[in-house]
């Protein structure tokens, strides 16, 4: 027995030896030798928690990217901030971790998804130096929680030393890397925008950018976005947009207050029996009528004065384009709405005309819109050292409303947070459900009588059973309705390229007023002012422009009062409409008449008219948005 005790101990001693090595070689296997990332990732440091908020994943975010080559950086956070900095005098743009792909978006790699949340410190900002507002705050009683930051409160960021001009920044912005478009052979620089300076004491230019991503040229599934699958996407992004959303550098009294409305808006007590507001042509009449209150009650808007004409502050007042003039004319003029204490603000508004951009900027024949682009970007960067409130929430509070076909590709890239009302509201072209908002394109022919001809015929006496007119070569669409039902070849649908000008025949008004059915065909972009023409004379709509979202789709039922064609169905045109029963049509011809004062433009603003709704449909999303 006394011998086995030792022999026994050398054994189990052996053992331990050969263990301790073999656990030692795998060790110096798994450093040296290079594994897949679904298997290394199980040793790594780097691994995704599976919380989303928690703090580990900014800190192991940030090791992961400090052993990265620069090449290699993936775009998170404030990280994805667009840095000019002119101080040196060579008005070089650093991208700071920013992945372009080969078509000059953003994109971050496959490691790190785009919808994990991201750090809001930010070591650029620091640097900045211009007093931010300090917004005495006191929390809304339904929100005792929330209460401002006092720390960010004093967040400072740079005051340019010389006064700044009316017009656009003397800033050396010149070299920027524009991957849209390629270079524009200029005549001349326009009157209201001055030279670049190469002044070597310039403040640098500190922009913040949203995480925010949304694939700009298609949606999220193959071909065609459907009405129904519009609102599906809209009733996810109310979700994901607020969940996602950068919270701002600083919390202030106006992000409380739209707290508060938020949920005001969602406890909303049921009312239905609004003698203004017919119930079937809303989404939930409740939402909007307590939203509107909420609106008329607390909005505030700040608009920058900052800029010169023609390009900013210019409103063109008749035209197809005259929607963006006529709200620009509206909101400047505003008392109710409008505050000169930026402090106090809800949102600001960017006061530029996206036809006067085109109209001054544009190289004909050039093909490039790099310098509109370049001069919206100018623009925005000067607020931004100028102001503190861009920067605060990476101009998610500011919103800018432009009806020009261009404008979607115009403010994509320099824009990705802010709330663009667009005319050209096309989910291909990067809209985006939730943050933006479709801008009804409205074409005034008389701007001292813009509610000139309204109203139509009755329902019984409309013999007609569709009517179109308008360019046949505008667009692949037209030529395809012409060649199925142009020229007469049948009776009952008037379908036109060049309305026939002879003695006897009815006008362009005349068919509107005495037809079922206006067929609103898109033309080379999604949007036509047919779609307003034809709620103005009592016509229903009918819409053939696929990916369209129409005006005010976020409060509106559209499907009540309007029918939409796809485009591949223009040959059962006539069977698709016959469809229709009498009393479904008397029934939305009637809806159409009660919608009608939403799309009304009033020299001096009227409840629920065009000028408040789409003040209200940038409201409404920003309100959605907010996130503290």
């Amino acid at each position: 027995m006394s011998y086995a005790l030792p022999w026994r101990w050398k054994v189990e001693s052996r053992r331990l030896l050969w263990l301790l090595g073999f656990t030692f070689a795998l060790i110096v296997t798994f450093q040296y030798v290079e594994l897949p990332y679904s298997l290394s990732s199980l040793f790594s440091s780097t691994k995704i928690p599976l919380s989303r908020n928690s703090t580990s994943l900014i800190r192991d975010r940030d090791d992961y990217n400090s052993n990265l080559t620069p090449a290699m950086a993936p775009s998170f956070s404030q990280n994805n901030a667009t840095l000019v900095d002119d101080s040196s005098g060579n008005g070089k743009e650093v991208e700071v971790d920013k992945i372009l792909d080969n078509r000059g978006n953003e994109s971050a790699p496959a490691a790190f998804p785009p919808s994990l949340p991201t750090s809001n410190s930010s070591p650029v900002k620091e640097n900045a130096t211009a007093t931010a507002p300090a917004a005495s705050v006191e929390s809304p009683a339904a929100l005792p929680g929330l209460k401002p930051s006092p720390v960010k409160d004093k967040a400072t960021v740079r005051v340019p030393s010389a006064k700044a001009p009316a017009a656009l920044p003397v800033l050396n912005l010149s070299t920027v890397n524009e991957n849209a478009t390629g270079p524009v052979a200029s005549a001349g620089t326009p009157p209201s925008l001055p030279m670049p300076s190469t002044k070597k004491d310039a403040s640098p230019v500190v922009r913040f950018v949203s995480d925010l991503q949304e694939n700009p040229k298609t949606p999220d599934g193959p071909g065609v976005m459907s009405i129904s699958e519009m609102s599906k996407k809209l009733r996810q992004n109310r979700i994901s947009l607020n969940r996602l959303a950068k919270k701002p550098e600083w919390v202030t009294k106006p992000d409380l207050e739209l707290l508060q409305a938020k949920h005001d808006i969602e406890n909303a007590p049921i009312d239905d029996k609004d003698p203004l507001l017919y119930a079937p042509l809303y989404r939930n009449v409740s939402i909007f009528k307590r939203s509107y209150e909420m609106m008329e009650k607390m909005l505030k808007v700040y608009v920058y004065k900052e800029g010169d004409k023609p390009i900013m502050h210019t409103p063109k007042l008749g035209g197809i384009y005259s929607s963006e003039g006529w709200f620009m004319k509206l909101i400047e003029s505003n008392n109710k709405y409008v505050t000169k204490d930026a402090t106090k603000a809800h949102l600001f508004y960017l006061p530029f005309s996206s036809q006067m951009l085109e109209e001054t900027l544009y190289v004909k024949n050039s093909h490039s819109h790099r310098n509109l682009i370049k001069y919206l970007k100018d623009y925005i960067d000067f607020i931004s050292i100028k102001y503190p409130y861009w920067n605060r929430t990476s101009g998610a509070d500011h919103f800018l409303a432009a009806c020009h076909d261009w404008a979607p590709s115009e403010t994509r890239k320099h824009f990705p947070s802010s709330i663009r009302a667009l005319c050209n509201s096309d989910v291909k072209e990067g809209f985006v459900f939730g943050k933006d908002t479709s801008l009804p394109e409205t074409y005034v022919r008389d701007p001292k009588k813009p509610l000139s001809n309204l109203g139509g015929k009755s329902a019984s006496r409309r013999p007609t059973l569709a009517f179109f007119a308008g360019q046949p070569d505008h667009g692949y669409v037209r030529p395809i309705l012409l060649s199925y039902w142009g020229n007469n070849k049948d009776p009952d649908l008037k379908i036109f390229g060049e309305l026939p000008r002879s003695k006897g025949n009815k006008s362009y008004l005349q068919f509107m007023k005495t037809s079922k059915y206006c067929i609103c065909a898109k033309g080379y972009e999604v949007n036509s002012p047919r779609v307003v023409e034809a709620i103005f004379y009592d016509c229903v709509p009918v819409i053939i422009s696929d990916n369209f979202v129409p005006p005010f789709f976020g409060v509106l039922n559209w499907e009540s009062f309007a029918v939409f064609v796809l485009e591949k169905d223009i040959p059962n045109l006539k069977k698709i409409l016959m469809s229709i029963s009498e009393r479904r049509y008397r029934q939305m011809q009637m809806r159409v008449k009660r919608v009608r004062k939403h799309f009304l433009w009033h020299v001096k603003p009227e409840k629920y008219d065009m000028f408040h709704m789409i003040l209200h449909s940038v409201w409404f999303n920003r309100v959605f948005q907010i996130s503290v």
